[in-house]
């Protein structure tokens, strides 16, 4: 019996399975894809640009996507793990429309892909460029030498679409600059020549190298310039044109910087006339400073590197800067400039005073001082009192009145006392009595500084004139 049972069990089992009730293996069921529009019905002007964000998806009935691949053709494609991208589609140079194939399937977890891919027409038209001079940075209407000023471009396709950017100054010609560069510097590659010339252009706050060159330029005369950008399809933008700015040539190899009212200015003025003759000037305290160069650097270094000397006459106003906002005095301005000029030869003749509780920290480096007392109370010279030179060949200065707020000084390691002033004081004030330093360079006076307003030691005109004479015609005159 029990031979039986077994024989009847594996019959059973025999007819089982040639019943086939076994599952049989399915092959793979491939992927379906899917982009999130399924049509763009656009024409004309309506089309889209060049910049177009696309997105899809991917359904796998027996398994999971695992990524996708896109082409333009349907023959080569990209693999890609997003589900969203945007695209930049490149237009033929010198067409403005064309029409995009796009085709998209998904691949799963057995490699499998989809054999009948996405696919989405896209309507594209070329936008023109766009570029704008920044009005807010460019010179009021008078330039000194040097007309600096910040522009900007943009593309509705995208910025990375412009290629190329274009300047000319009135009517010369086009010449390609970095469009990767947004600040320029223009200055006649001669600054002391009368009309149409050549000039430079200089990128942000590089000095020592020349960009490129323009032709066109009207030194001492009025000038317009233009810019124009160019998109990868050859669409050129508008051009936008800058405000008219008049450009004064160079005409001395001394530049008087004033940062006083007029009426202080003209003491100055009078006094470098009578004692050194031909000058070029600046006035950056007239109306309310807005002559002061809204980028010192390189507005400022480009105009100081032409002349040989320098006469700085300024005081305790504060100025703001119109593009940073800042607030300072226009000798914490200059001072990174003045030291560089004078670290390549360039020499200079500051006078100048300072805010009770000043901190000189900015101008340390840019002047030979390096301390001011900050002690209460005040240094005053009396009009029986003097400012003494180091030695005969500097004349003693005496005020016709009274002199408050002194603004003694330590020099830094590198300066040179050559005054001290007699002092009298008000309350608890102490500190030096050094009111003029000079520096040298190789054993040459390069820079002669004073911390009083020297237009006010004029009791004795002569020996101010003397004071004078003795700085530009020997001091300096090297």
């Amino acid at each position: 019996m029990g031979s039986s049972a077994m024989m009847v069990v594996g019959l059973s089992v025999c007819v089982w399975l040639a019943g086939g009730k076994v599952d049989q293996p399915i092959g793979n069921q491939l992927p379906d894809t899917h982009i999130s529009i399924e049509k763009i019905d656009l024409t004309g002007e309506n089309r889209l640009n060049s910049s177009v964000y696309l997105s899809w998806f991917g359904t796998d009935k027996d398994g999971y996507v695992t990524g996708f691949e896109y082409s333009l053709d349907n023959i080569n494609w990209q693999l890609t793990t997003a589900r969203d991208s945007l695209f930049q589609f490149a237009i033929d140079p010198g067409k403005d429309t064309t029409d995009i194939d796009f085709y998209i399937r998904s691949i799963d977890d057995k490699d499998g892909r989809d054999e009948s891919p996405a696919y989405l027409k896209i309507p594209l038209r070329n936008s023109a460029p766009e570029v704008e001079i920044n009005e807010e940075s460019f010179p009021v209407d008078t330039a000194f030498s040097v007309v600096t000023f910040r522009w900007r471009f943009s593309d509705p396709d995208g910025d990375q679409t412009v290629v190329k950017a274009l300047l000319k100054a009135n009517d010369g010609d086009w010449a390609e600059i970095d469009r990767s560069k947004f600040m320029l510097s223009i200055r006649a590659q001669d600054p002391k020549a009368d009309g149409t010339v050549d000039a430079n252009v200089y990128y942000n706050t590089d000095i020592e190298e020349v960009g490129t060159t323009i032709n066109g330029l009207n030194n001492d005369g009025e000038n317009i310039f233009y810019l124009k950008v160019v998109d990868f399809a050859g669409t050129e933008s508008e051009a936008d044109t800058s405000l008219t700015v008049f450009v004064k040539k160079q005409s001395s190899d001394l530049l008087m910087i004033n940062g006083q009212p007029q009426s202080v200015n003209t003491v100055y003025r009078d006094l470098i006339s009578r004692n050194y003759g031909g000058y070029d000037a600046v006035n950056f305290a007239l109306d309310n400073g807005q002559y002061q160069p809204k980028f010192w650097n390189p507005t400022f270094s480009l105009l100081t590197e032409q002349y040989d000397k320098l006469f700085f006459n300024c005081d305790q106003s504060l100025f703001s800067n119109p593009i940073t906002g800042q607030s300072g005095l226009l000798l914490e301005f200059a001072a990174p400039v003045l030291q560089n000029f004078n670290n390549k030869g360039g020499k200079s003749f500051i006078t100048t005073s300072f805010p009770a509780g000043f901190m000189p920290t900015e101008l340390q480096g840019g002047l030979p001082i390096d301390t001011l007392s900050t002690t209460s109370g005040q240094a005053v010279v009396n009009p029986d009192s003097s400012l003494i030179g180091k030695d005969s060949d500097w004349p003693a200065l005496q005020p016709r009145n009274l002199i408050l707020g002194l603004d003694p000084f330590l020099p830094s390691i590198d300066g040179e006392p050559i005054y001290t002033a007699q002092l009298s004081t008000f309350g608890a004030w102490k500190g030096p009595n050094i009111v003029g330093a000079i520096r040298k360079q190789d054993g040459k006076v390069t820079q002669v500084f004073f911390s009083v307003e020297l237009y006010l030691f004029d009791k004795d005109p002569a020996k101010l004139d003397a004071l004078f004479d003795k700085v530009l015609n020997t001091e300096l005159n090297w």
